[in-house]
């Protein structure tokens, strides 16, 4: 931190697998104890860049599918179906806004700070989708796909500038 710090950027964007999909097979009170680790870790980084006047951008980690969605749109186009509702997989499971929701408070509770969620780019309401407008989201379980990854360049670009 310190070294970036004393390059002294316009803007540091940090972007993190979430913490609940690394804790969401722990038992409850190690993930509890791992979630405090996490939030006073993150809020440490955050507040040396803001207390040396360095802005920050926390982007949300992207949702985590169910299935390898390259195999999964594979399979389904084999079959001569249509990847959606195949492969797609339920934002309550994929989402994870509950952790979504506690990384926001951390980032917004620190000056010179702010969040930036692109998560209704791959889901709806209900639903996260691996095929998006006809092109593939993802490469995996929760890498994005570099074409799909190239149309969110506008979004983020307006969110970070």
């Amino acid at each position: 931190i310190s070294e970036i710090i004393r390059r002294k950027p316009r803007l540091v964007v940090i972007s993190e697998f979430s913490i609940g999909n690394l804790t969401r097979d722990l038992p409850a009170a190690e993930r509890t104890a791992e979630v405090a680790r996490w939030q006073a870790g993150l809020r440490s980084t955050l507040q040396a860049f803001s207390r040396a006047g360095v802005e920050t951008a926390v982007i949300r980690d992207t949702p985590i599918n169910a299935s390898f969605a390259g195999s999964c749109v594979a399979r389904t186009l084999w079959w001569r179906e249509a990847p959606s509702p195949h492969c797609d997989t339920p934002r309550a499971e994929a989402a994870n806004d509950s952790t979504a929701a506690t990384e926001r408070a951390v980032v917004t509770s620190v000056p010179d700070t702010r969040y930036i969620d692109l998560t209704n780019q791959f889901c709806g309401p209900t639903t996260c989708h691996v095929v998006i407008s006809g092109q593939l989201a993802f490469r995996d379980r929760h890498h994005l796909a570099t074409g799909f990854a190239e149309t969110l360049a506008g979004p983020l670009e307006r969110a970070l500038f």
